[in-house]
């Protein structure tokens, strides 16, 4: 997550997936924050409020979304102060990034420490990684492990009861998008995740949100998400899985 990011597409559907998600539960929000870049035109996406095409979906999170770009708020601050998600435990703090390669693996851990610590009693935590899941070549001490939440991390915030959503923004992967899903569910089933489903948003940049070991409820909410956003918008991926799809026996979603 990048402040420069706040108030895109993918934030609007963001917070309204998780308004959707979260009641009745305790909620926890982890940015995983890096510095702002400026090498590209990311967070750019912000044309959807201009659109009534959009603001019905969740006119609450649209308008104030709306107020923090054109007020030019746009930091994890503002969505936070604006109580968009209610009964919602963040995590803000900014991912470190020594200058010491040596000193970076310290400095993720001590992180990842506070991190799990402050939503310790959340039973429903949204990690938001600026990339999503790690790569499949990574390194956690390079300057771009920061960007992704590591497999390692989840095994961290996993615990009993609680349900987690993870970010992913969706890459060049050979086979498309749906392809990519069902492959990322197997890595994260592989990890340990007994109950993988996936909602990907299919506007402006592509992204999906892995929600794993949900209750039977939490899945009734996204599904019912989906349907109410549409499969323009938004497609419910319940227990994808490549060698399912690989095998010919179901169409793609």
């Amino acid at each position: 997550m990048q402040n420069r990011y706040v108030g895109d597409v993918g934030d609007f559907v963001k917070f309204a997936l998780l308004r959707a998600l979260s009641p009745g539960h305790r909620l926890g929000v982890v940015w995983y924050l890096v510095p702002d870049e400026s090498h590209n035109g990311d967070g750019r996406h912000v044309s959807y409020l201009r659109k009534n095409e959009w603001r019905h979906l969740d006119p609450q999170v649209f308008d104030g979304l709306a107020r923090i770009v054109a007020n030019g708020e746009r930091s994890v601050t503002a969505l936070e102060r604006f109580g968009l998600l209610r009964r919602c435990q963040f995590v803000s703090d900014l991912l470190p990034l020594p200058k010491a390669y040596a000193e970076r693996a310290i400095a993720r851990a001590e992180w990842l420490d506070s991190a799990v610590g402050k939503i310790r009693d959340c039973n429903l935590v949204f990690l938001d990684p600026d990339n999503g899941l790690q790569p499949e070549r990574f390194r956690p001490a390079s300057a771009k492990a920061i960007k992704s939440a590591s497999f390692a991390d989840l095994g961290r915030f996993r615990r009993p009861g609680r349900t987690l959503v993870v970010y992913h923004h969706h890459t060049r992967r050979k086979g498309g998008h749906a392809a990519e899903t069902r492959y990322n569910a197997d890595r994260l089933r592989a990890h340990g995740f007994d109950r993988v489903d996936a909602l990907r948003a299919n506007r402006y940049s592509p992204r999906a949100f892995f929600i794993l070991n949900a209750t039977d409820e939490i899945r009734r909410r996204a599904a019912a998400f989906a349907r109410e956003w549409g499969d323009q918008r938004v497609t419910w991926c319940e227990n994808p899985t490549e060698a399912f799809y690989a095998s010919g026996q179901a169409q793609a979603p």
